[in-house]
């Protein structure tokens, strides 16, 4: 049984499976419970906009589709249109079968296991597109590792909320319908974080005081990605094994305040996950950029002493555009017993940039101006971290241990 959180179950519908068009784009993510929810968005273009909204799904290999009527939302500064539907009450580790409509192509998608039975992939990075080449060569190569979910820690399109700016995110869903679907038709779901090309100029600066600011400075990233949602940052659960914390690196909220007190309990809340990590755009720990600009000494007076004070093993960061794996750091020094390593900088799809020195360079272990993305193995008792790039690749592995959890 699949029923909608919004929206009414129809009483069933021809068997046939379309292999019709591609959607000019499609997002899956999750604003629930990942083993049991999915949230799926299916864009229209203007000449569709008579299309019944909604969208169809059944178990996979089963006969009767099941329709859910979706909430339209517009596409900022567009005449495309966004069916958007979230079906609840799934199975865990489950296959399930979506289109937008009987003359359209079929995609399928799987829910997350209840528990760590077998090993979870997730594919993360950020900076992800300023050429469509490049974000889709690393797409393809990400592919190739078949993985469970996506994680994008901001700077996606580039498009920076501006209404001019508004084909690079035409393009950037172009890339994913062309190559985030697996060979048969399996769709990832994606969890997007805000980055500074999400919001016009780039940073708070004191000027957002409701959601109607977000609205109206950062209308892509609110409108195209149901998670976060407002208020910008959020943490979504898998089962008892993982939980994904996004944060918003002074974007469209401030970092001290009320978000570092949202980061402190939701970390302090999870004590018994053994893989907890947290996931923003912004460095505390630079591999290119200045280690002194304002954003970075923000995470590190707010954020990092939180991460250390959770036993906190792995973070994701990125802006940078390069490759960077620090050494674990506690207390700013080196402490491979309660240290926390930082992993990423972002460059998906990006222009790389030039890198520290990582001999004079303290908390660095590896810095590359280079595009890659990271392929994270989850196991009951480690993450093995593979940083691949665009040609798939190994740029280098390791092994982190799990959290001590109570």
């Amino acid at each position: 049984m699949i029923a909608a959180a919004c929206g009414i179950l129809s009483i069933g519908i021809p068997a046939a499976t379309a292999q019709g068009d591609a959607p000019p784009g499609m997002i899956l993510t999750w604003t629930g419970d990942p083993t049991t929810s999915i949230v799926i968005d299916w864009h229209r273009l203007a000449e569709n906009e008579d299309t019944p909204a909604a969208i169809q799904a059944r178990p996979r290999g089963t006969d009767q589709w099941h329709a859910f009527e979706a909430e339209r939302i517009p596409f900022p500064h567009s005449d495309r249109l966004i069916d958007r539907v979230e079906i609840e009450n799934l199975q865990p580790d489950t296959e399930y079968e979506f289109r937008g409509s009987p003359e359209e192509k079929t995609y399928w998608f799987r829910t997350m296991p209840a528990t760590l039975d077998r090993p979870i992939v997730m594919a993360a990075g950020g900076d992800v597109r300023h050429r469509k080449s490049w974000m889709s060569r690393m797409n393809t190569a990400v592919m190739e590792h078949d993985p469970d979910l996506i994680v994008w820690g901001g700077d996606l399109a580039y498009a920076d909320g501006l209404p001019g700016r508004i084909n690079r995110w035409y393009e950037f869903l172009d890339s994913m319908v062309e190559t985030l679907v697996t060979s048969e038709g399996r769709v990832p779901p994606v969890v997007a974080g805000m980055g500074n090309h999400e919001i016009q100029g780039g940073y708070h600066r004191g000027r957002i005081n409701s959601h109607a600011d977000r609205l109206e400075l950062a209308p892509y990233f609110y409108a195209l990605f149901a998670f976060p949602g407002d208020p910008g940052y959020g943490v979504l659960d898998f089962g008892n094994y993982m939980s994904i914390v996004m944060g918003d690196s002074d974007h469209s909220n401030p970092i001290a305040g009320e978000q570092t007190r949202w980061m402190r309990d939701t970390l302090r809340e999870r004590s018994h996950v053994p893989h907890l990590i947290p996931v923003y755009h912004v460095p505390a720990w630079p591999s290119a950029r200045s280690f002194d600009t304002d954003v970075s000494r923000a995470v590190r007076e707010h954020w990092v002493p939180l991460f250390e004070r959770n036993g906190i093993r792995l973070a994701l960061e990125n802006h940078d555009h390069t490759y960077k794996r620090t050494v674990p750091i506690y207390r700013d020094s080196e402490d491979a017993e309660r240290g926390v390593i930082y992993i990423g900088d972002g460059s998906w799809g990006v222009r790389t940039r030039d890198v520290h020195d990582v001999d004079e360079t303290w908390y660095l272990e590896k810095a590359k101006n280079i595009r890659h993305a990271l392929i994270i193995t989850l196991r009951p008792n480690d993450k093995l971290v593979e940083a691949i790039d665009a040609e798939n690749n190994t740029i280098e592995t390791i092994t982190i241990p799990a959290r001590d959890v109570r």
